[in-house]
């Protein structure tokens, strides 16, 4: 099998708004601490009780909350290299979709997990935010649709694209298990989700919420299937 070498695509549409989405909203982070104002990350972050007390946009916003410099530059350039290139081979309707699916069903999971075991601890007003959740469920994605392509560990260990997502797994599951971090679940979550989205991508429930259309085979119109073939073009889905 053919390797292919990972290059950085053109930043797309979609990822163009999230990135400057997400600058807007460290800016304002940044300027409003420093004057000691109002905390974003409790307005704009996802927690339970921040929906409890009427916050329901929460859901759509905790994405874009980033709140170290680091955090912006090293998440916003997974969205550029992974995320371009997953809209640009599927589309803009199919990939925005497929993170409010991502998005929304971290959320809801989170949220409900925090109100029925943790109701009045910490972890009930403790906000879930950033674009690692939405990077975490990128990367599954394109280790299951490119499992053989060439990616590198920490810019410097190269490895195919399926080592690379699991070690990440790896990595979230001892930090979620030992180190009791909520965002490391809310990661695990994404991953898992979107594991889902694409193992069952052929499935019609998951094309009708991605409003995906697939190509059919020329001899059985009542089959449909995914277009895989590494071998003389990069694999094509929800074409």
């Amino acid at each position: 099998m053919s390797q292919y070498q990972f290059s950085a695509p053109p930043l797309s549409k979609i990822n163009k708004i999230i990135l400057i989405s997400t600058g807007i909203c460290f800016l304002l982070f940044s300027i409003l601490k420093a004057l000691g104002a109002i905390n974003l990350v409790a307005i704009l972050g996802l927690s339970a009780s921040g929906l409890m007390n009427g916050l329901i946009f929460q859901f759509l916003t905790y994405p874009f909350m980033e709140v170290t410099l680091m955090g912006v530059l090293f998440n916003s350039l997974v969205v550029w290299f992974i995320g371009s290139e997953l809209e640009n081979q599927w589309g803009p309707r199919v990939y925005v979709r497929f993170m409010l699916i991502n998005t929304l069903g971290v959320g809801f999971i989170f949220t409900l997990v925090n109100l029925l075991f943790f109701y009045g601890t910490s972890y009930y007003s403790t906000p879930i935010h950033g674009l690692s959740g939405i990077n975490f469920a990128m990367l599954m994605a394109y280790s299951v649709l490119y499992p053989d392509r060439q990616m590198s560990m920490m810019m410097i260990f190269p490895m195919r694209a399926r080592t690379f997502c699991w070690i990440l797994a790896g990595i979230e599951a001892y930090m979620a298990l030992f180190s009791n971090l909520a965002a490391s679940w809310a990661h695990l979550l994404a991953m898992g989700i979107s594991y889902l989205i694409i193992h069952f991508q052929t499935k019609p429930l998951v094309r009708m919420a991605l409003n995906a259309t697939f190509a059919t085979r020329k001899r059985s119109k009542n089959h449909l299937y995914v277009v895989k073939d590494e071998e003389i073009k990069p694999p094509k889905f929800w074409q």
